[in-house]
């Protein structure tokens, strides 16, 4: 037993050795880790030592026993040694205290009161937090509301009564049904199982009934707390916003300046009309004149007509629905009516009774306006097909004179599509240089000389051939090519002219028209200095017809670069005179130095000795000579009519009756024979008088 005793203690103080070289070791890798639990160390440490010591002193002491030492081991058997032993574990017990008393007990203190401490913290936070629940609960603006987990309300907010004017013991006990109108209680149900589903909700719109009984519109959001088993309701009143969107749908669907509905608003009344199905019948009216008013009477006149006009047609037809689209453009439109005669009724007494006087801020106006008509289904099954053909008959009914109204027909979209084909392919003309130049002389009435030629525009189309201008003048010039091919047309003109000028300088002027987009593309005066620069072409070598159209403009785009153009010795010619409103007024207003009769009233002249026919010619004649100006008769075909034009005074004659237009080569072999032909006529005349 002394021998497994003497195992046991050696073997122990083998153990607590392997601790210290750990320790030891442990504390060399890391300094850093172990100096911070330095108590803890130390405590090991003074036991690791002690119970090693004390067990290498026993496995001595026993081993000398029995003969595995040296038999002087015996001695430490002494009681003094086994006491001083056991005094070591004394030793080592009270180091161990002393270290607790002076490490860990100060530090237990403080870590005691720290957590105390922080236990207070934690106190005084969520009682702070449940005192600001409180007043959030007490004074929140929003309405806020606690329901148990079958929905029933157990707190409400104050702010429910300064909402729907009831107190929070009104409500205590009751549930969503009490609160929420019917009409809106199956979307809160099913908005009560998605908040259980997912647990929150926001932005569920309802009506709540008021103490009153009056609906208010609120917003509602939720939070589902699984562990309190409870609804958390906040709910918000909306009729200020409510009121806002309601004012802004209405601005933004409605004219401010009449209080009809606008274009976006006919759009969804009308696709919800025809949405519905039946016949719809609808009215494009537009104002004739309206421009006018608005250009000499001012823009605050011109409104206040509009507001007028827009409550005559309400009173006119009464059980229509009207709508401004801009300007001076409005719609009528009748659901279900389909029946041509009952629409058409309806905007003829509806144009009588615009066309009556307004009287608007001390002016006694009239306006009169012109209308197209379209039903649907047959005239179009949507908003954008139906508006685009009543728009076409609006354009057929302008185009007969206003004042009237015109039905859709299918032909109109035809032409309409055949316009919009036009202009494509002028478009493609101009690139492709598929436009001519011909010339048709003007004869001078008292010598018969070629004196000038018009130069006028043929089109060679790829697949119709050579095309008059009346095929294409007027959508050319509507389009965005006109400046451009207006300037291909005065180079052309005048290089060509340059060619026909004689070795000692003199030739026929050439005339060219203008187009009104040269004007307002302000190019007109740089196009002209151009071509007679490269042409080497005298300024007196060109002469410029201007049209009605541009005339009327009376604008300084029009007459500044003109007045320039004369000055420099370009002549400046009136094309069709007599044919138009302001012809008269433009005669001294404009540096013209040539008018042209149309060939509209030598048309009329069927006899040259008829004094109604001939009654025009004599007084523009005449009237040109007292102005100073020269005089050009276009469409002369007869000899008679040239005769009497001669003897009337008309200085140059253009027509069939001498030559029809022709190519520049042509012209050119024309000019050479006639030249030829009017010498010889001169030398023979002149030998008979000799």
């Amino acid at each position: 037993m002394n021998l497994a005793a003497t195992f046991t203690y050696l073997l122990i103080a083998a153990l607590w050795l392997a601790v210290l070289v750990t320790l030891c070791a442990s504390y060399l890798r890391n300094p850093r880790e172990f100096g911070a639990m330095r108590l803890l160390l130390a405590v090991l440490l003074i036991d690791t030592v002690r119970n090693l010591l004390e067990n290498i002193y026993f496995g001595v002491y026993w081993s000398g026993r029995y003969g595995m030492l040296p038999e002087w081991t015996s001695v430490l058997g002494n009681p003094v040694y086994v006491m001083s032993m056991k005094g070591l574990t004394v030793v080592a017990a009270a180091a161990v205290l002393f270290l607790l008393a002076i490490r860990w007990l100060p530090q237990a203190s403080r870590e005691w009161r720290a957590a105390g401490e922080e236990l207070r913290q934690k106190g005084e936070a969520l009682s702070q937090e449940a005192e600001e629940r409180r007043r959030l609960f007490e004074n929140s603006v929003d309405m806020i509301i606690i329901a148990d987990h079958d929905g029933i309300f157990r707190r409400v907010s104050p702010s429910v009564a300064q909402t729907l004017g009831y107190a929070p013991s009104d409500l205590a006990g009751s549930s969503a049904a009490d609160l929420i109108c019917a009409e809106d209680m199956p979307q809160a149900k099913a908005a009560l199982r998605h908040l259980r589903e997912t647990g929150h909700i926001r932005n569920f719109e309802c009506n709540c009934r008021h103490k009153d009984g009056r609906l208010v519109p609120t917003d509602w959001s939720g939070v589902w707390s699984n562990d309190e088993q409870r609804f958390y309701f906040i709910g918000r009143d909306m009729t200020e916003q409510v009121a806002a969107e309601s004012r802004l749908k209405h601005l933004a669907l409605n004219d401010p300046l009449t209080g009809l509905g606008n274009r976006p608003r006919l759009h969804e009344d009308l696709g919800r009309q025809l949405g519905r199905g039946g016949s719809t019948a609808i009215a494009l009216l537009d104002l004739d004149g309206f421009k006018d008013i608005n250009d000499t009477l001012g823009h605050s006149v011109g409104d206040t007509l509009l507001q007028a006009v827009a409550i005559r047609m309400c009173e006119a037809a009464g059980g229509a629905s009207f709508y401004r689209l801009g300007g001076d453009e409005f719609v009528l439109v009748l659901a279900d009516c389909g029946d041509p005669l009952e629409i058409g009724g309806i905007v003829d007494r509806l144009l009588n009774r615009l066309s009556e006087h307004f009287s608007i801020d001390g002016h006694n106006l009239l306006v009169s306006a012109s209308a197209g008509i379209a039903i649907a289904p047959n005239d179009g099954t949507s908003v954008d097909e139906l508006v685009s053909s009543a728009d076409l008959a609006l354009y057929e009914a302008k185009g007969d004179g206003g004042r009237t109204s015109r039905l859709f027909m299918p032909q109109l979209r035809a032409r309409a599509e055949a316009r919009r084909n036009l202009h494509a392919e002028l478009r493609q003309a101009v690139s492709r240089n598929e436009f001519e130049l011909f010339f048709q002389p003007q004869i001078r009435s008292t010598d018969g000389a070629v004196v000038g030629a018009e130069a006028l525009l043929r089109w060679r189309h790829p697949q119709r051939g050579l095309l008059a201008p009346a095929a294409f003048i007027e959508a050319l010039a509507e389009s965005s090519g006109a400046p451009e091919l207006g300037r291909w047309i005065l180079t052309t003109a005048c290089k060509e002219a340059a060619s026909w000028r004689t070795r000692d300088g003199w030739g026929p002027t050439v005339a060219v028209n203008l187009f009104p987009a040269q004007f307002r593309a302000n190019s007109l005066l740089g196009d002209v200095d151009d071509a007679l620069q490269r042409s080497g072409l005298p300024a007196s070598g060109l002469e410029l017809e201007i049209t009605e159209n541009i005339a009327l403009e009376q604008n300084d785009a029009v007459l500044e670069p003109l007045v320039q153009l004369r000055a420099r010795g370009v002549g400046i010619a009136f094309d069709d005179f007599g044919t138009g409103y302001a012809s008269l007024s433009c005669l001294t207003r404009y540096p013209l130095t040539r008018i042209k009769i149309d060939r509209s009233f030598l048309a009329n002249m069927v006899d040259t000795r008829d004094s109604e026919g001939t009654a025009i010619v004599r007084s523009i004649i005449a009237m040109a000579g007292n102005l100073g100006l020269d005089v050009t008769a276009e469409g002369v075909e007869t000899a008679a009519q040239a005769t009497f034009l001669r003897d009337e005074g008309c200085h140059d004659l253009q027509g069939y009756a001498f030559a029809r237009p022709m190519p520049a080569e042509s012209f050119r072999r024309f000019l050479f024979q006639w030249r030829a032909a009017n010498d010889r006529a001169s030398s023979e005349a002149a030998r008979r008088t000799a």
